[in-house]
């Protein structure tokens, strides 16, 4: 969609760099927005997660009409103005606007760049998200680490809103640039789409679609928890849990530049999931069981699983993706997204429900079995469609 492939690649890489910022500030600034402001913040993560909802929804419509760099543009912007905004804000009313403005340009900027990474890509899809995933992840786990030495200058930590300035600046130099008219109708694969979706083509991704929400809710119970559960589990200081965090998006950024070198080396994106997911599952009910006897086996058995689950996300939706068209991928990219969104806010309060305390063996085996039945899934969606019977 973009003209020049190679400013588009800095374009998204730009943009995912700006996700890892807005996924790792809120909740890393909120002890000293609260000892600055003196209020209770706690609800401007699910406020985040709201915005997130909404913008992924209000991207599906906006790129059914306008190809993928305005939203890019759009998300990118919002998040710059909630990032001085969460850094500025005096009061819990601006505090929690901003963290709603974050997480609906969150939101526009991920379904809008998955679409923009189909067209960009070079065959599959899941190599270039498992890439972008993993820029995300590596900017996530660096600003817990800004955060700590700004936090006495909350007002500093604006700077942060550099980082999805500067997908704005490609985008908009991408635009101006290569204007509508010679872009070789850069709107057209979306216009032209069929309105009616045909009952097929929605049964194809239907596995995707319930495979997405179990995976980032067990995701959300790792990351969410991320500074809670080492805390509980080995009784440490709350400033030391809270390098959970750092530590949680290093691992994912391990985990999810190493799915991009294997897709590189050409191994099946279903093997690489299958395998690691399999995996996963079999590690996190072994911290299940581990945690009361052997606490610090189990945190090495999770960080075991992080790893293993950080290529997820980008391969299943890549997957998903590579089974549709251009025309038909924006407008089920945001259904998708938001697939994963509902989960990530229903799974982790499902969890939290059964096993009560987000350190317990219960919340890890529940963990497990949901991870388990994430490879069955995908490996029946990625199954080669069977080839038409032709009458005689």
């Amino acid at each position: 969609m973009i003209p020049d492939a190679g400013r588009a690649r800095a374009g998204l890489f730009s943009a995912f760099a700006g996700l890892g910022v807005t996924a790792a500030l809120v909740p890393a600034v909120l002890p000293a927005a609260e000892r600055s402001i003196d209020a209770d913040l706690s609800s401007a993560v699910p406020a985040l997660f709201a915005g997130l909802l909404i913008g992924v929804i209000a991207s599906g419509p906006l790129l059914m009409r306008r190809p993928p760099q305005i939203a890019l543009i759009l998300g990118g912007a919002l998040q710059a103005a909630a990032i001085v905004g969460v850094a500025l804000a005096a009061t819990p009313a601006v505090f929690i606007a901003a963290a709603v403005v974050a997480g609906f340009g969150f939101g526009l900027v991920e379904a809008s760049g998955s679409v923009a990474a189909k067209s960009v890509a070079v065959g599959s899809a899941t190599g270039l998200l498992s890439a972008l995933l993993g820029t995300v992840a590596v900017c996530a786990a660096v600003t817990p680490l800004v955060v700590a030495l700004g936090s006495g200058v909350r007002p500093a930590l604006g700077i942060l809103a550099v980082v999805p300035l500067v997908s704005v600046a490609v985008f908009s130099v991408a635009m101006f640039s290569h204007p509508t008219p010679s872009d070789p109708t850069p709107t057209a694969a979306y216009t032209e789409a069929p309105s009616r979706r045909d009952t097929r083509g929605l049964l194809v991704l239907l596995p995707f679609a319930v495979a997405l929400p179990l995976y980032v809710g067990v995701e959300t119970v790792l990351s969410g928890w991320s500074a809670v559960i080492p805390g509980r589990i080995l009784a440490i200081d709350p400033g030391v849990a809270a390098l959970g965090t750092s530590a949680f998006w290093s691992l994912m950024a391990l985990g999810r530049f190493g799915a991009a070198t294997l897709r590189r080396l050409a191994v099946p994106p279903t093997r690489i999931l299958a395998t690691a997911t399999c995996a996963a599952a079999v590690l996190m009910a072994a911290a299940g069981l581990l945690v009361d006897r052997a606490p610090v086996w189990a945190l090495v058995a999770l960080a075991a699983v992080v790893v293993l689950l950080a290529p997820s996300y980008g391969l299943i939706l890549g997957l998903a993706l590579d089974r549709l068209d251009p025309a038909r991928s924006a407008a089920a990219t945001g259904a998708l997204v938001a697939c994963g969104a509902v989960g990530g806010a229903a799974i982790p309060a499902l969890i939290l429900m059964i096993g009560r305390d987000p350190a317990s063996g219960t919340t890890f085996l529940v963990a497990a079995a949901l991870c388990a039945l994430v490879p069955l899934l995908v490996l029946v969606a990625a199954r080669p469609p069977r080839p038409a019977t032709v009458p005689r």
